[in-house]
C-alpha cells in the first residue's frame, strides 16, 4: 500500500542558479482518448482533431523546442506509438523524456491489479522497443489512480507519477520498501482546458497565454523565498496546432536563455527532488485514496 513520507520542503534547493524549473509535459495521443457516440460509434470529429497531434503537431513541437534547445517529457499512448513510430524515435533521438500514457487511454482506476499491471507493461514495452530505453514515468491519461496504480508502477521500476492534481511540489511515496516521486500538475494551466476540442473554445490561444503568464509570475514571486516549479500539461493535438504554438513561442521567449530557470525533464525533477526532500518516514502516512482526486 502507498504510504506518502514526510520531507522538508523549505530546505529543499534546486540546483545551484536556478530559481524556478520550468516542466514541459506533452501528451501524445491519435484520437485514441476521444469520446465515443452512443453504440460504441467512432467520433471522428474529435478523433480527427486529436489525430493531428499523431500526424502533424508532434513534428511541429519538436521542431520549435529544437531551436530553443528546450528537451521536454512526452507521455505517450502506447498504440500511438505503434501506428505512429517514427515520431516517437525522433522524440527520443532528440533527447527528449518518453513516458507512459496508458496503452489505448484505458481507465483503470476500477480495473483488477493483474489487468492494470498488463498495460503497464504492454504500453512500457512498446515505448522501450521504440526509444531503447527504460521507461521511467507514467501519467494515468483520465487523470485518476487506482488504489493499486502506485505500488504497480513502484513494483514495475517505474520512478515517477504525474497523475494527481494536488500540490505545487513534488512529494514520495514508499510502496512496499520502493520510493516513487509524485510530480503533480494543474489543468488550469493546460492547453486544452482553454482550445478544447474543435468547438467550443474557452479562451483560446490568448486565454491560454493569459493562464500561462499569470501562473509564472505568481510561482516566480513565491521562489524568492520558497522553493516552486512550473509544470505546463500539453497536448500534441492542441498545442502542436499553429495559433497555441505561437502563443508556446512566445512564452518560451520570454523565459529561455535566462540561466535562473531549468527546462527540466520530469525524470530530473524526480531524482533530484529524491535526493535533496531529506524524506522520512511518515507514522502518520497517508493512505494514497486520500491523495487521489
Amino acid at each position: 500500500m502507498a504510504l506518502e513520507l514526510e520531507h522538508e520542503t523549505n530546505k529543499v534547493r534546486w540546483p545551484k542558479g536556478v530559481r524556478l524549473p520550468v516542466v514541459l509535459t506533452f501528451e501524445h495521443q491519435s484520437g485514441e482518448g476521444a469520446p465515443l457516440y452512443p453504440g460504441n460509434r467512432p467520433n471522428y470529429m474529435i478523433g480527427g482533431a486529436m489525430q493531428y497531434g499523431a500526424r502533424r503537431g508532434i513534428w511541429n513541437i519538436l521542431e520549435l523546442l529544437e531551436k530553443y534547445g528546450i528537451k521536454a517529457t512526452f507521455l505517450v499512448v502506447g498504440s500511438t506509438a505503434e501506428n505512429y513510430p517514427d515520431q516517437v524515435k525522433a522524440a527520443s533521438k532528440a533527447g527528449h523524456e518518453i513516458a507512459g500514457l496508458s496503452y489505448s487511454f484505458e481507465s483503470l482506476r476500477t480495473a483488477s491489479a493483474d489487468r492494470e499491471r498488463s498495460v503497464i507493461r504492454r504500453c512500457a514495452g512498446v515505448l522501450e522497443g521504440l526509444t531503447g530505453s527504460r521507461i521511467l514515468g507514467w501519467r494515468c491519461p483520465d487523470y485518476r489512480l487506482g488504489p493499486q496504480t502506485l505500488d504497480i508502477l513502484a513494483e514495475e521500476g517505474f520512478l515517477w507519477d504525474s497523475t494527481l492534481l494536488n500540490d505545487d511540489l513534488p512529494y514520495v511515496f514508499d510502496c512496499g520498501g520502493q520510493r516513487l516521486v509524485e510530480i503533480p500538475f494543474t489543468t488550469s494551466t493546460a492547453d486544452k482546458t482553454f482550445i478544447g476540442y474543435p468547438y467550443p473554445q474557452r479562451g483560446g490561444p490568448y486565454g491560454l497565454a493569459n493562464a500561462w503568464n499569470n501562473e509564472f509570475e505568481i510561482l516566480y514571486a513565491e521562489s524568492e523565498t520558497s522553493p516552486r516549479f512550473l509544470i505546463l500539461s500539453l497536448q500534441t493535438w492542441a498545442t502542436g496546432r499553429p495559433a497555441p504554438l505561437r502563443i508556446l513561442r512566445q512564452f518560451l521567449d520570454r523565459l529561455a536563455g535566462h540561466e535562473e530557470f531549468w527546462f527540466a525533464q520530469s525524470t530530473e525533477i524526480a531524482k533530484w527532488w529524491l535526493d535533496h526532500s531529506m524524506v522520512t518516514k511518515s507514522e502518520g502516512a497517508s493512505h494514497v485514496e486520500g491523495k487521489a482526486s
